[in-house]
């Protein structure tokens, strides 16, 4: 007779063995198959929590139609420059946009991977 574990979905040798030397090997083994998708799921995360925010959209949105200085963005958002800094530190820090200095001004632009997670989001 075949033990079945708990979720019913495999023997118990496969899924849930009972040998505390097999079980060692297969939770170090569950362990390094799931270290990579946990690593994603936290990138994922990081990344739609930038997205939940609307006032961080508008400013990906406005940088996909051209650059903007940090003047041009909080005159066209009508929020505080400390606030917008917060806002465009998040964004940077996550690879969403670049920042290109030019004499005393900062440039913002849309990066690769900002202008990749905008065209996902729009499918949606």
């Amino acid at each position: 007779m075949v033990n079945q574990c708990i979720c019913e979905s495999k023997t118990a040798e496969l899924c849930c063995p009972g040998d505390e030397n097999i079980r060692e090997k297969w939770l170090v083994k569950l362990k390094k198959e799931h270290s990579s998708i946990k690593h994603t799921s936290k990138t994922i995360a990081g990344k739609l929590k930038i997205f939940s925010n609307p006032i961080r959209l508008e400013i990906l949105l406005m940088l996909e139609q051209r650059e903007n200085c940090m003047e041009e963005i909080a005159r066209k958002l009508m929020i505080p420059k400390p606030a917008l800094s917060y806002h465009l530190k998040l964004l940077k820090n996550k690879g969403m946009i670049c920042v290109i200095k030019r004499s005393r001004f900062a440039f913002y632009s849309l990066s690769c991977d900002g202008n990749k997670s905008i065209a996902i989001f729009r499918k949606i």
